[in-house]
């Protein structure tokens, strides 16, 4: 479990809307690999979810069970992930 940091709650608030607690929420519960950027996973289930709340129960199905294919899922499975991540929440 992660705590969800500014750019990611940003964007969850962007896509959802007033669904944006519940959205956070799942992201914090959501178990991350010891060997997984935290933020990238999150933002992975967000990118993949696309402001869907169908779609971001199965984004977040998906990294738990298979995090790695979500990654690629999402375009963030590159070695370039870090410049992608930026293009899509903003700086950090």
């Amino acid at each position: 479990m992660a705590v969800v940091g500014d750019r990611i709650a940003e964007r969850a608030a962007e896509d959802f809307g007033r669904s944006a607690p519940r959205v956070v929420s799942a992201l914090e519960r959501l178990a991350v690999s010891p060997s997984a950027d935290p933020e990238r996973i999150q933002a992975a289930v967000l990118l993949a979810s696309r402001g869907d709340l169908t779609m971001l129960d199965d984004a977040l199905e998906h990294a738990a069970d298979d995090w790695p294919d979500l990654l690629d899922r999402a375009g963030l499975a590159g070695a370039d992930w870090r410049d992608r991540l930026d293009d899509a929440l903003g700086r950090g």
